[in-house]
């Protein structure tokens, strides 16, 4: 069920894309696949160099001040305000929400506002948090149509698992493009459009285990979390499990050989919903980076029909 007033917020063009710290030092061809995919339909996308990161695992895990993370999200947003193309779209959950959180914080609180906005003067910029913030897969799932009819693969006969990240699902939970936080459905929805079989698991809403400040000072509590998380899964039985999150990929992929010794063999792959996307509009594997997977995706790209990575 797709949710009317959420999608009618989504740009339908224009996008400024936001990259992410985690994509690109681990899955860089997250990012290389959505220009694919942007690419292909046709759209007016920024790809600006100038822009930091959100540093929203640096907030997150209490190491930088709320005054630091909202003068640097206003210059991000500032740089957005004086492109061409202000609509902002992120690749990671945590920059969509740590950028609508700022948003928000200076939208209400006129101290804040003012003092973010004197630091901004000093460095020559104008205060100007007016651009919009989505995430890549609400604008794949609003440009559904221009996608599907430029698709030259198909996913019947595919099983798939959502995971959506945390950081979209539950912090502004009425946002939730399809669904609601409790059962985000933006990807089931895109997968299902390419004839993917989405199976049901009983952890689906339980987060993948990478909680930032547990990922820092506590390993036991992220792992007991992923062992639950794959018990579930693998009793699903998929061939591959999709997720939103830079973050969520790197502990589903990178993790699952380590887990063996405890719950038994996973070996499932781990795509980002742009991989898959682009895989379907043509794209090659090693293209779009697939070849830097830890699970190996050869398996399910020959389901898919299409040739092997090499490793």
């Amino acid at each position: 069920m797709l949710n009317n007033t959420a999608m009618g917020k989504v740009p339908d063009n224009n996008y400024y894309l936001f990259k992410s710290c985690v994509a690109g030092s681990m899955y860089p061809g997250i990012e290389i696949a959505i220009r694919f995919v942007l690419d292909r339909i046709g759209v007016d996308y920024s790809d600006d160099p100038r822009h930091s990161s959100c540093t929203g695992f640096a907030y997150h895990t209490g190491v930088m001040p709320l005054s630091t993370n909202l003068a640097l999200n206003a210059r991000n947003f500032s740089l957005a305000a004086g492109d061409t193309n202000k609509n902002i779209v992120c690749s990671c959950p945590t920059s969509y929400g740590n950028l609508k959180e700022c948003k928000d914080i200076l939208s209400k609180d006129a101290d804040l506002r003012d003092r973010t906005a004197g630091v901004l003067y000093k460095i020559g910029k104008d205060y100007d948090i007016s651009p919009s913030v989505n995430h890549i897969s609400e604008i794949f799932l609003a440009r559904l149509d221009d996608i599907t009819a430029k698709s030259v693969r198909s996913l019947s006969g595919i099983k798939a698992v959502t995971h959506h990240g945390c950081h979209y699902t539950k912090i502004f939970y009425r946002d939730v493009a399809s669904g609601n936080f409790e059962r985000p459905m933006v990807l089931d929805n895109i997968a299902k459009a390419f004839g993917c079989d989405i199976v049901e698991y009983g952890e689906r809403s339980l987060c993948c285990g990478m909680g930032f400040h547990h990922t820092l000072t506590e390993s036991e509590y992220p792992e007991e979390v992923l062992k639950r998380k794959f018990s579930s899964i693998r009793d699903a039985g998929p061939d591959v499990i999709i997720t939103q999150c830079p973050g969520c990929i790197f502990n589903l992929d990178h993790y699952q050989e380590s887990l063996a010794g405890s719950i038994g063999d996973i070996d499932i792959p781990v795509l980002y919903i742009s991989e898959l996307v682009a895989l379907m509009l043509g794209a090659g594997p090693e293209e779009i980076g697939l070849d830097m997977h830890i699970v190996p995706v050869d398996g399910l790209l020959e389901k898919i029909g299409i040739k092997g990575t090499k490793k």
